[in-house]
């Protein structure tokens, strides 16, 4: 007997499969294999930012407008300890300094950075508000999150390099 289950049961999942190409000597385009794609771009998500539930809340009872979301590229950093947002679109989205904290990379070392409550989605039903996200300078990369460890703790990461694709689950 089959007995249907609640949707509570079903689970968001991502999976990616990466594509790339390349120029042969002679200048032709070529398609990559999908493991050159995931080596050459890195685990790399389409992600939403948004003001935080709380944040949008208070700002509607105030009869404020909440500012739209932003879409772009996530890095999965599973070397961040924290996920971190782009400042300049931390300012676009008006979202409150909440703190101040040092952060250390492996390219500099420790500097003062904001702190930030914010709201991520990746594109594909996956939704976690990540109430002390670092900022960083992030969109010479291209980027408008690292997904740090702290959101990463609520999912499950399979990264398959062979054939270039990751899944990420709730």
């Amino acid at each position: 007997m089959f007995l249907p289950l609640p949707w509570e049961f079903f689970v968001p999942i991502l999976h990616a499969q990466f594509n790339a190409q390349g120029q042969t000597p002679a200048g032709q385009t070529v398609s990559l294999a999908p493991s050159i794609g995931l080596l050459s771009q890195g685990p790399v998500v389409q992600v939403v930012l948004s003001v935080a539930q709380t944040i949008a809340d208070q700002l509607m009872q105030q009869g404020l407008p909440v500012p739209a979301p932003v879409p772009g590229l996530a890095l999965i950093d599973t070397g961040a300890s924290a996920t971190c947002i782009d400042d300049p679109t931390a300012r676009q989205l008006q979202l409150p300094v909440i703190d101040v904290v040092a952060m250390t990379s492996a390219s500099h070392a420790s500097t003062q950075q904001n702190v930030y409550p914010v709201l991520i989605e990746v594109v594909g039903g996956i939704r976690i508000d990540v109430p002390r996200a670092m900022g960083a300078n992030l969109a010479p990369q291209n980027l408008v999150a690292l997904i740090g460890r702290d959101f990463l703790q609520h999912c499950t990461l399979f990264y398959n390099g062979p054939a270039g694709a990751i899944t990420l689950a709730l």
